[in-house]
């Protein structure tokens, strides 16, 4: 499966190779795409050539934050209907959940969630797709339009930025447009802030004009409802590097007996532990390739009470140690 993306704010690329000094047909093309999908935002576009257009953007442009720019070009208005039922919520949290329920039906590949740790909510962006190419760049894209989405639905913005990157050697830009210096090198790309703000009440709240919209995005992505796999893959991507990841807390979310839920992975083929190790996986190779992370701070991150834990299961999983798997 190559995932799925729809255009929404990739309908402004053009524009930013354009002031960039790039002729943007020619990157596209030799992307691979044709600069005509861009037109549209309800296209679609599979993960693994997003990755390699944005790949593409970041060598010819030589801009290291690339995504930033295209993701602070727009708000709620790029994600279309999703986008207008976000507008209308009684509260900051009701919006982000929309978004976050919502995704589904149009991305396969990554996922959109919130996630409440004490007093503390994180409003995060993850990429769980295999091949995927340039995750800096789309994260960092999506934390942006988050960044603009609470600023248009609550005029206020969260407490820190938090990307899973190294810092590149110009942190003006993200300085600029977050109005901080962002925490490079973190476990996650998440927006974080205070609880008491989900709270707040939306500016452009409409009961009856939800009801609405609501029935239209329903109509709108008549798609295939995911599989319990492809579900408990979305949560565990979201969970893994908060403190409760375990079967009994997912299948409550999934309102679902936990073994109810164990004989649905089993009769698609999965088991939760494996699905688990595979979303570890999954993270670990992230931020061993995309953050200074120390290892064992990796391994605590992802559950692990002492690296060698850690170390010994990477190298069930990859065949070699994770300081040598960094190296290569």
């Amino acid at each position: 499966m190559e995932g799925q993306q729809r255009i929404g704010v990739l309908v402004e690329l053009p524009q930013v190779l354009r002031e960039l000094g790039e002729d943007p047909v020619m990157i596209i093309t030799r992307a691979g795409i044709d600069p005509e999908l861009l037109r549209n935002p309800e296209n679609s576009l599979s993960f693994v050539k997003l990755g390699k257009l944005l790949q593409a953007c970041v060598a010819a442009t030589k801009c290291e934050h690339f995504g930033l720019l295209l993701g602070q070009r727009s708000g709620t208005a790029s994600l279309g209907l999703v986008g207008r039922l976000m507008q209308t919520a009684p509260t900051l949290k009701d919006a982000i959940l929309d978004l976050c329920t919502n995704q589904r039906r149009y991305v396969r590949g990554a996922v959109t969630y919130l996630m409440i740790q004490n007093d503390v909510a994180f409003w995060g962006y993850a990429v769980h797709h295999p091949r995927m190419q340039a995750i800096e760049q789309v994260s960092e894209g999506a934390l942006a339009v988050g960044f603009s989405m609470i600023a248009e639905l609550v005029d206020a913005a969260p407490d820190e930025i938090l990307l899973a990157r190294r810092a590149p050697g110009n942190t003006t830009p993200y300085r600029r447009f977050f109005r901080s210096t962002p925490r490079f090198d973190a476990q996650q790309y998440a927006m974080a802030f205070s609880t008491n703000l989900l709270t707040r009440p939306v500016r452009g709240a409409d009961r009856e004009l939800r009801r609405i919209l609501k029935d239209s995005v329903a109509n709108y992505w008549a798609v295939r409802q995911p599989s319990t796999t492809d579900k408990v893959v979305r949560m565990l991507r979201a969970r893994v590097v908060f403190p409760d990841i375990s079967l009994e807390a997912v299948a409550s979310e999934l309102s679902m007996h936990p073994r109810t839920l164990n004989r649905r992975l089993h009769a698609e083929g999965k088991s939760f532990r494996e699905l688990i190790n595979e979303a570890r996986f999954d993270v670990a190779r992230q931020l061993l390739a995309g953050t200074r992370m120390d290892v064992a701070d990796i391994a605590l991150a992802l559950g692990y009470a002492d690296p060698s834990g850690f170390t010994h299961a990477f190298q069930r999983w990859s065949g070699v140690a994770p300081s040598e798997w960094r190296t290569n």
